[in-house]
């Protein structure tokens, strides 16, 4: 089935809520197991109900929708995570063109004090840093889902992780 309109969704259209189970239910909850949730499927789960609730307040198309998906998921394993205060190892997805300085990035995106670095970026380049390294899509995926070119998102994805790393290293002295 072709991917349903977010109108279809938002009247209640079973074949389209049908697809949009399969298509994000899976990965929803493979991407909780990579963050080192202990119940990936009650994330996925929990994940569908709320974009069930939000969907007639949901702005933008398809390409948005995945973002929203997942920054839902995210916010969901992180405020989990943070309340029930465990110590856990965070596996960054295997990016081919991340260099170490990057994966370091995303390893430390988990942890409060790179949220609070994170928030202090413009929000185009919050967006793209969390498309590209948190969700795992590569920069063609993220320069579609925001409307620019391969090129302009390289440029805009570099700024945002020179920026993050001059916060962090500020907020260290």
């Amino acid at each position: 089935m072709q991917a349903p309109s977010i109108e279809e969704l938002r009247v209640g259209d079973a074949l389209a809520w049908s697809w949009f189970i399969s298509e994000y239910g899976s990965p929803v909850s493979h991407y909780a197991r990579r963050l080192g949730h202990p119940d990936p499927d009650e994330v996925s789960g929990a994940t569908m109900e709320t974009i069930v609730r939000r969907i007639n307040h949901f702005e933008g198309g398809q390409s948005e929708l995945r973002s929203f998906v997942f920054s839902v998921a995210h916010a969901r394993i992180v405020d989990e995570l943070r309340s029930t205060n465990r110590k856990r190892e965070v596996i960054v997805p295997d990016i081919p063109d991340m260099d170490d300085h990057s994966r370091d990035v995303v390893a430390m995106s988990f942890c409060p004090e790179m949220e609070a670095a994170l928030g202090q970026l413009p929000r185009k380049q919050q967006h793209l840093i969390r498309l590209r390294y948190v969700e795992g899509m590569s920069t063609r995926e993220v320069a579609q889902s925001v409307g620019e070119s391969e090129g302009a998102t390289r440029v805009n994805l570099s700024r945002g992780l020179h920026k993050l790393r001059d916060v962090l290293l500020h907020r260290e002295q």
